[in-house]
Parts: C-alpha cells; sequence; structure tokens
C-alpha cells in the first residue's frame, strides 16, 4: 500500500518544521562576570612577589581585558595593590595567565613565611575587573588558598 497523499504531505509539513528549528540564528551571547585569581606566587630574592593571575572569561564570547586593579590581603593583612593594563583578548569560556610584581606589606611577607610551616593561608582579592571589548566593569571578590609547593622553596599554589 502506498502511503495517502495526507500523509506525504504531513510527513513533508513535519521535515520542514524541524529543520527549521534545527537552524537558525546565531549563537546566544552571554556576557558573565570573569573571575581573577592568584595561580602561583613566588618570593624573589629581592622579596618582592611575582604573582600569576589567573583571569577567566565565563563569557561566550571573547574580552578584551584592559584594566586589573585588586588589593591583595594574606589571611586579613593588606599586602599590597595590583593594577594592570594587559590589553588582553581571551576566548570565551577560556583564561590566561598575568603576571605582576608586588612589594608586599613586613606583615604580609611574615605571614606568608608561616605558610611554608604550617601547610597552607589564605588570601582575599577585592577590586574590580574592566573590560574594552564588551565594555563593562565587574566588581571582584575570590577568596582561596595558596600552598607551599614542593621542591620548590618561596612558591605557593
Amino acid at each position: 500500500m502506498k502511503p495517502s497523499y495526507l500523509v506525504r504531505f504531513t510527513l513533508v509539513l513535519v521535515s520542514l518544521v524541524l529543520l527549521a528549528a534545527c537552524g537558525g540564528g546565531k549563537p546566544v551571547r552571554r556576557i558573565n562576570p570573569p573571575a581573577l585569581s592568584v595561580q602561583q606566587l613566588s618570593v624573589q630574592a629581592d622579596g618582592r612577589w611575582l604573582i600569576e593571575l589567573r583571569v577567566q572569561n565565563f563569557s561566550t564570547v571573547a574580552m578584551r581585558f584592559d584594566t586589573l586593579e585588586a588589593g591583595l590581603e594574606i589571611e586579613g593583612s593588606n599586602a599590597g595593590a595590583i593594577f594592570l593594563r594587559p590589553m588582553l583578548e581571551i576566548p570565551g569560556q577560556s583564561a590566561d595567565v598575568v603576571e605582576a610584581t608586588l612589594a608586599p606589606s613586613h606583615e604580609a611577607a611574615a605571614k606568608l613565611t608561616e605558610a611554608a610551616r604550617s601547610g597552607s593561608i589564605g588570601y582575599q582579592l577585592r577590586g574590580g575587573i574592566e573590560t574594552g571589548e564588551p565594555s563593562k566593569k565587574f566588581p571582584l571578590s575570590q577568596s582561596s588558598r595558596l600552598s607551599p609547593v614542593p621542591g620548590r622553596p618561596n612558591t605557593y599554589r
């Protein structure tokens, strides 16, 4: 038996509707707040800290990071301010690393030294992230912990 004209017409119509539903449109453009965290902190011979900061883009589109500004605290002690103008473009759902050098406060440096003996130390970044494309300002508040890296003196992750 051959399918009737009405059945064939219905199948074609359903196929076209399904094809149209699959097709189109542009990808959804979602702008989500980025994140900034300490990936690694190394104490240099002169006492300054070399800080590798991980910049995470949680948006679905590429973002250009123009300004990263944050105060760093170590166990509640102000370590100093970080101000960078990386002009760094990061694709959507990706991350990159930037470096900053900081001359820490005496109190924060002493607390970091204690971390080598105790195992880990808490830190907090507070400030803001400014992007140029798209043009937005995002508040920043990130808390986490750093631990000494085995076999690498004066290095924390």
